[in-house]
């Protein structure tokens, strides 16, 4: 008599790894997605930061008193390069005797910063696909 081959898993194996597989993608999902809500929060608010150093460079060149700078105004004035994210709002710089202050609106479509005044981090960032229209605090 010739024995049978039995090399192989059988559908049951096969179906039984394929859950625990689904299971292990499950909790993975779901332990990452946060972290990279967190993630583009963090950088948000860096990039807003970034953005108001060049609003800083562009007020030391040629301001006084109080100056409100669009994003569009520190594109234009060459310190700072496009980036890919659609970016719309404004900065408001303020001399108050001697004393420098500064807010920022911010806005990419998805994530939104509404008049910031100190160093901006990722807890000052809100989820909105508002666009932040407003000019130094004016609409």
């Amino acid at each position: 008599m010739k024995r049978l081959n039995k090399k192989g898993f059988t559908l049951v194996e096969l179906l039984s790894v394929i859950v625990i597989l689904s299971v292990v993608v499950l909790i993975a999902t779901n332990a990452v997605v946060p972290m990279m809500g967190s993630a583009k929060k963090q950088v948000f608010a860096t990039e807003a930061n970034e953005i108001i150093k060049h609003a800083w460079t562009l007020y030391g060149k040629n301001g006084s008193g109080t100056k409100c700078y669009s994003y569009q105004d520190i594109l234009d004035g060459g310190t700072l390069v496009k980036n890919d994210e659609n970016y719309n709002g404004s900065v408001l710089i303020e001399n108050n005797d001697g004393k420098m202050t500064y807010k920022i609106w911010l806005s990419n479509g998805t994530h939104m910063i509404e008049g910031k005044e100190a160093d901006v981090s990722p807890d000052d960032v809100t989820e909105s696909s508002e666009d932040a229209s407003t000019v130094c605090g004016a609409n």
